[in-house]
């Protein structure tokens, strides 16, 4: 009787498993209709400078609160 009550369990579950399953519909949906927005583009002549301890980009394009010139490490950007 305990293994007709075992078997019987199981055959439930694995048919309450298979029956009540979503059906696969990914292959029926034709396509995506969300209309997505999209980010505008950067102009290319919109370009930031960030400027050195003389008001200039400097030589190399140090950067702000650098310079470029001959120091203890040879020719590098240096701290104003």
């Amino acid at each position: 009787m305990n293994r007709l009550a075992t078997a019987v369990a199981v055959a439930a579950l694995t048919a309450g498993a298979v029956l009540t399953a979503p059906s696969a519909t990914a292959a029926s949906t034709p396509h995506d209709t969300t209309v997505y927005t999209q980010p505008a583009p950067i102009p290319a002549e919109a370009k930031v400078a960030q400027l050195d301890c003389r008001g200039t980009t400097g030589n190399m394009g140090c950067g702000p609160g650098w310079f470029w010139r001959d120091g203890w490490r040879g020719w590098a950007c240096y701290p104003c």
